[in-house]
C-alpha cells in the first residue's frame, strides 16, 4: 500500500513538472524576432536601432541587428543550410515599425527552398546567432562561408 502511495506521489510530481515545462515560454539562446501573420502572410517589422558603437543601424521589431553577406545579390542568396544555423535569414514580408522610416528600400527574394526572404536596398537579411541582445553588433565584418558579414548602417 505504501509504494502506490510513493508512486502516485511520484508520478504527480513528474506530471506537475511536465506541464510547467509545457506552460513555461522557452529560453532563447539568439535573436528573437517580432513577426505576424497579416492577411496570411508573414510579416517580419525592421526598424532604425540606434547602438552605442555602430551608429544607426537597421534592426528586427525587437532591436536585433540586421546584416547582408558580400556574396549574395539581389535576386540570389549564397547563405545555403550550411551558413542557416549561424546567419538566419529574415523570412517573410518586410514592414517598418509603425511610427518610423527608412531611407532604403525594402523588397523580398525567393530563397531556393521557396522561402520569402525580406531584402533592404537589393541585400537579403540576416541575424547573428552569436547576437544575444538588441543592438549587438557582433558579427559585422566576420568573414565566414566564402564572404563578409555587414551591419546595415542607416547613418
Amino acid at each position: 500500500m505504501r509504494a502506490h502511495r510513493l508512486t502516485g506521489a511520484l508520478l504527480a510530481a513528474s506530471l506537475a513538472m511536465l506541464l510547467a515545462a509545457c506552460s513555461s515560454p522557452p529560453a532563447s539562446s539568439g535573436p528573437s524576432l517580432l513577426s505576424g501573420n497579416v492577411g496570411g502572410n508573414s510579416v517580419i517589422l525592421l526598424q532604425p536601432y540606434e547602438t552605442g558603437t555602430a551608429g544607426t543601424i537597421l534592426a528586427n521589431g525587437t532591436g536585433y541587428t540586421l546584416y547582408w553577406f558580400s556574396e549574395d545579390t539581389p535576386t540570389y542568396t549564397a547563405c545555403d543550410d550550411v551558413c542557416v544555423p549561424q546567419w538566419p535569414p529574415m523570412t517573410g514580408k518586410p514592414e517598418v515599425v509603425t511610427g518610423d522610416a527608412l531611407p532604403g528600400k525594402l523588397g523580398t527574394l525567393y530563397r531556393s527552398n521557396g522561402a520569402l526572404q525580406a531584402t533592404y536596398d537589393g541585400h537579403p537579411l540576416y541575424t547573428f546567432a552569436g547576437d544575444f541582445r538588441p543592438g549587438d553588433v557582433g558579427g559585422n565584418g566576420v568573414v565566414q562561408f566564402g564572404g563578409r558579414w555587414h551591419v546595415i548602417h542607416l547613418g
